[in-house]
C-alpha cells in the first residue's frame, strides 16, 4: 500500500507541478514513471531467482529500506533549488517602445537536469516493488491453498490500489500549499491554486512515504524463514502446471547457477499459457501505466479544475473501483472454483467489457475559446480557412512571450493568453475593477455603471465550470472496475500454470516482460501523445519547457486509439493462452471420469 501510495499516487499527482517547477515536457515526466519499471524489470529477474528459497520475509524487509531511500531522494530537489518564480514579478504589459531585452536565465536550463534525480529515486522504488510483487506474492502462495490464493492476491492488489487513492487525495491536499511555503510567507502571493502557474508542495508526500516505509520495513526483519502453514500447503497441493505429468506439487531444492537459470528461462518460454498470458498483461500494463501517470492531468485539462481537485477526483473514482475490480476477480474465481481455463474465460469477458467502455473518453467539456489560440482576436478579420495565431497585428510590437501565462478575459467572456497578448498597456486597480486597460486586441464597450473601461480585461479567474465531469467520473468508475478485474485472476493463473519450484522466478520473468515492454514505454508513449497535442508551449530563449494549452479533441483521439489498440491485443493474447493451455494428464483423466459418470447418470 505504501509503495503504491508513493509510486502511483504521489508521483502521478505531482505530474503537472513537476512539469511547471522543473521545466519538463510530458514525455520526460513519463520517463520518471518508467524508471520504476526499468529498475523493477531488470533487477526483478535476479531477485526472483535468488529469492525463490526461504527467508522471503527478510527479502521484503530489505526491499522496504530501498524504498525509504528512494522516497527521500525524490524530495531532495526541493531543498537544493532556489525559490520558484511563478511570473508575478515579471512585467506582463504590452511595451510598445520596443526597448525590452530578453535575458536568458541559466537556472531555467539546469532545473530540467533534476529529472535524473527523480529517475534515481524511482529506480530505488523499483527495487522494492519488484521484490514485493515476486518474492512477496510467492510467499503468500506458499502459505495458502490454491483455491484461496486468488482471493488473497485480490486483497493484496486491493491494498496496492488503496495506496494510490490515499496518494491522490492526500497529495492533492498537499498541492494546496505553495511549493515554497516553508521558506516564504505564501499569504502575500498574487496567485491561487486555481492559477495555471501555481505549483503546490509536491515534495511533502515523498517525505511522508519515507517515514511510513521505515515503520513497516523494520518489523519484517522479525519474521522466520516461512509462515507456519507453508508445510501443510506443500503436502496437500495438486499440480496444475501446463502439460505436467505429476499429480502433486513437489519442491526440488537445486543449486543456483547460470546453467540452471537459463534452463528455467527456456522451460518457461516454452510454456504457451505463461507466454501469452504475460503478453496480455504487457499490453494491459502499457495502458494502465500511462493512464495512471497522466489521468489527473487529463481531468485537469479537460474539465477545467485545479491540479489538487483533479487529484482528489481521480482518487475518488479510481481507488474504490480498481480495488473492487481486483477483489471481485479473485472472489469470482474462488466462489465458482474456476480452474485455469475458467479463469482465462473470465479475464476475456472483462477485457471485452472494458474495450467497449473506453468510449466514455469522448465525454468532455467544450474547449475554452482563447483568442489567438483556437479563435481569432476580436479585432482581426480572419476568414475561416486561416488559423489564429498568438502574435498578430494588434500585438506584434509588444514583445510578448509564452513563458508567462496569465489568462485574462473581457466583459464578453473572451479569454486572452496574457495581458501582453491582449495588447494591454495599463494596469488598473479600483474598488469596482481590477485588471488591465487600453488593450489593442480587445474590442468591447465600457460601462459607466460598473467602472469598466472600454477595451479592458479583468484578471480574475475566467474558467467556466463544467458539470459533465460527474457523469464522466461515474462511468469511469465502472470502466476501471472491468480493467482491473483480470489482474488478480490472471496472476493466479500464472502461478498455477508453471511448476511449483519455478513460480517465484516465473513471476519475476513475467514482470520483466510486462514492465520492460509494457509499463516502461507506456507512460512515455502516453506523454508523447499529450505533447503532440500541445498547441501552446512555455518557451524561453527558443527552448520548449512545458505545455500550457492542449488541443483537447486531438488529445482525446490519441488516448482513445491507444486504449482501443492495446485492449484488442490483450484479448487476442488471452484467447491464445486459453487455446494453447494443455491440461495436466492427472486432471484431464479426472475430468473425463466425472464427465462419463454424469452421462451414465443422466
Amino acid at each position: 500500500m505504501i509503495l503504491s501510495f508513493v509510486v502511483n499516487g504521489i508521483n502521478n499527482v505531482n505530474t503537472t507541478s513537476m512539469e511547471r517547477r522543473f521545466n519538463l515536457s510530458s514525455a520526460r515526466v513519463g520517463m520518471v514513471s518508467s524508471a520504476y519499471d526499468i529498475s523493477a524489470a531488470i533487477l526483478g529477474l535476479g531477485i526472483s531467482y535468488f529469492g525463490s528459497g526461504k527467508n522471503k520475509a527478510k527479502w521484503l524487509a530489505v526491499a522496504g529500506l530501498f524504498m525509504v531511500l528512494g522516497s527521500f531522494i525524490m524530495s531532495i530537489p526541493h531543498f537544493s533549488t532556489g525559490l520558484y518564480e511563478a511570473g508575478e514579478k515579471v512585467i506582463k504589459l504590452c511595451l510598445q517602445d520596443g526597448n525590452t531585452t530578453t535575458v536568458c536565465r541559466p537556472e531555467e536550463t539546469y532545473l530540467s537536469s533534476y529529472l535524473y534525480v527523480f529517475v534515481l529515486g524511482q529506480m530505488l522504488h523499483g527495487v522494492g516493488g519488484t521484490t514485493i510483487y515476486t518474492v512477496g506474492i510467492a510467499l503468500l502462495d506458499d502459505s495458502v491453498s490454491s483455491s484461496t490464493t486468488p482471493l488473497f492476491i485480490g486483497i493484496l492488489y486491493g491494498c496496492s490500489i488503496l495506496g494510490p487513492g490515499i496518494g491522490y487525495i492526500v497529495g492533492g491536499q498537499f498541492l494546496n500549499f505553495y511549493v515554497d511555503f516553508d521558506r516564504l510567507d505564501s499569504a502575500g502571493l498574487s496567485i491561487t491554486p486555481d492559477d495555471p502557474r501555481w505549483v503546490g508542495a509536491w515534495w511533502i508526500g515523498f517525505l511522508v512515504a519515507a517515514i511510513l516505509n521505515l515503520t513497516v520495513a523494520l518489523p519484517l526483519f522479525l519474521f522466520g524463514k516461512e509462515l507456519p502453514s507453508a508445510k501443510h500447503v506443500r503436502e496437500t497441493r495438486i499440480s496444475e502446471a501446463h502439460g505436467s505429468e505429476k499429480s502433486t506439487v513437489s519442491y526440488i531444492k537445486t543449486e543456483r547457477s547460470m546453467k540452471h537459470f537459463l534452463g528455467v528461462v527456456t522451460k518457461l518460454l516454452k510454456n504457451p499459457c505463461f507466454v501469452f498470458l504475460a503478453l496480455s498483461m504487457l499490453t494491459e500494463g502499457a495502458i494502465i501505466g500511462g493512464s495512471a501517470t497522466f489521468l489527473p492531468k487529463v481531468i485537469e485539462m479537460e474539465f477545467r479544475v485545479s491540479a489538487s481537485m483533479a487529484a482528489i477526483y481521480t482518487g475518488i473514482a479510481v481507488v474504490p473501483s480498481a480495488a473492487a475490480g481486483q477483489f471481485l476477480g479473485g472472489y469470482i474465481t474462488r466462489r465458482l472454483k474456476l480452474d485455469i481455463r475458467g479463469t482465462l474465460r473470465l479475464c476475456i469477458i472483462a477485457m471485452f467489457a472494458s474495450l467497449f467502455g473506453c468510449a466514455i473518453l469522448w465525454i468532455k467539456c467544450n474547449s475554452e475559446e482563447i483568442a489567438g489560440v483556437n479563435v481569432p482576436y476580436p479585432v482581426d478579420n480572419l476568414t475561416d480557412d486561416v488559423s489564429p495565431v498568438l502574435t498578430t497585428e494588434c500585438n506584434k510590437g509588444c514583445d510578448c512571450s509564452t513563458n508567462i501565462y496569465e489568462p485574462v478575459c473581457d466583459v464578453d467572456g473572451m479569454i486572452y493568453f496574457s495581458p501582453c497578448y491582449a495588447g494591454c498597456t495599463v494596469k488598473t486597480s479600483s474598488a469596482n475593477f481590477s485588471g488591465y486597460t487600453s488593450c489593442s486586441c480587445v474590442n468591447t464597450k465600457g460601462s459607466m455603471f460598473t467602472g469598466i473601461e472600454k477595451n479592458s480585461v479583468k484578471s480574475t479567474v475566467c474558467r467556466k465550470s463544467c458539470s459533465i465531469l460527474y457523469v464522466f467520473l461515474s462511468l469511469l468508475f465502472i470502466l476501471i472496475s472491468f480493467c482491473f478485474l483480470p489482474v488478480a485472476s490472471g496472476d493466479s493463473v500464472q502461478l498455477r500454470c508453471v511448476d511449483a519450484e519455478d513460480k517465484t522466478f516465473a513471476q519475476g520473468l513475467k514482470l520483466f516482460i510486462v514492465r520492460l515492454l509494457g509499463t516502461v514505454p507506456g507512460p512515455v508513449i502516453f506523454g508523447r501523445l499529450l505533447d503532440d497535442s500541445c498547441i501552446v508551449w512555455r518557451e524561453e530563449c527558443g527552448n520548449k519547457l512545458s505545455c500550457w494549452i492542449y488541443d483537447h479533441h486531438l488529445m482525446i483521439r490519441n488516448i482513445y486509439l491507444l486504449f482501443l489498440g492495446t485492449k484488442v491485443l490483450s484479448i487476442i493474447f488471452c484467447c491464445l493462452a486459453l487455446k494453447l493451455y494443455k491440461v495436466p494428464a492427472a486432471l484431464q483423466a479426472g475430468e473425463e471420469k466425472i464427465e462419463l459418470e454424469t452421462k451414465l447418470t443422466t
